[in-house]
């Protein structure tokens, strides 16, 4: 029997709307294969998160907030093995994700971040078509935090709702036309799964293109255990649109807690 302590810690309920139970399915089987290979096993809620929680070896974080945040980068500082991240989870607000994906020549649309202030004076829209409006610092946490505009006289219905929820900053995305691909992944690529959004159909076996730019975008900002969605064009081309920390991996929950375990050394 391990003396070693995993601790499992939920997402806030703010940041997994529509996805609190599912999110939580994830982590509990994690730390349920963990239990089984002898670890001593605890879970709480990020907003429970302090000081006074006893530090353990490992952290299995969902955690977004920069309360809990700052409690995860002392214990990592005093030798705790967190997943994800602090920096990495900072990383993926979105303002820094942006930044660093171009950076770095992931595949993305093309992309614009303004300021509330200067899209209420009027945008130049440097793309034909359709675009998508984003919250500018963290991924969608209600409805209207993402917006597909079809026109520009559809702007000012999307800045209301980024006026009233006082988000200072949103992201201009070209859309991109193609199959939208929704993926899951565990460090680099030991373990990858890739499902259509519109179907649900499993097509991990013939994504290696993406499976290589869904890599690449994690070791960037610093992802062990990621997720996020692309489209794929009909020229076979890659398009990365959203990137985030422990996702739900609903599709696949069983095989995917197997796989993190693993990968952090728990069976």
């Amino acid at each position: 029997m391990s003396s070693l302590t995993v601790l499992g810690i939920y997402r806030e309920q703010m940041f997994s709307p529509g996805k609190v139970q599912d999110d939580a399915a994830i982590l509990d089987a994690t730390l349920a294969v963990f239990s089984r290979a002898g670890f001593r096993v605890a879970s709480v809620k990020a907003e429970s998160l302090d000081l006074s929680t006893p530090r353990p070896d490992k952290a299995l974080s969902m955690a977004q907030s920069m309360k809990p945040l700052e409690v995860l980068n002392d214990w990592e500082r005093q030798g705790t093995r967190v997943v994800n991240s602090v920096a990495s989870i900072l990383n993926c607000y979105r303002k820094p994700l942006t930044r660093l994906l171009a950076e770095a020549g992931v595949r993305m649309p093309r992309s614009q971040m303004i300021t509330l202030e200067d899209a209420e004076q009027g945008i130049d829209f440097q793309f034909p078509g359709r675009i998508w409006l984003k919250r500018g610092d963290v991924h969608a946490m209600q409805a209207g935090d993402v917006i597909e505009l079809e026109s520009e006289s559809d702007m000012p219905r999307a800045l209301e709702h980024y006026r009233r929820h006082r988000i200072d900053n949103i992201l201009l995305q070209e859309h991109v036309k193609g199959d939208v691909v929704k993926f899951y992944g565990i460090g680099p690529g030991e373990y990858f799964r890739a499902y259509l959004a519109a179907t649900g159909e499993d097509v991990s076996s013939c994504v290696e293109i993406l499976k290589e730019v869904a890599v690449q975008a994690a070791q960037v900002v610093g992802l062990e255990v990621y997720g996020g969605d692309a489209v794929l064009t009909d020229r076979d081309e890659v398009f990365l649109i959203d990137l985030n920390d422990w996702p739900s991996f609903s599709r696949c929950c069983t095989t995917a807690a197997e796989s993190i375990a693993s990968y952090l050394g728990g069976s």
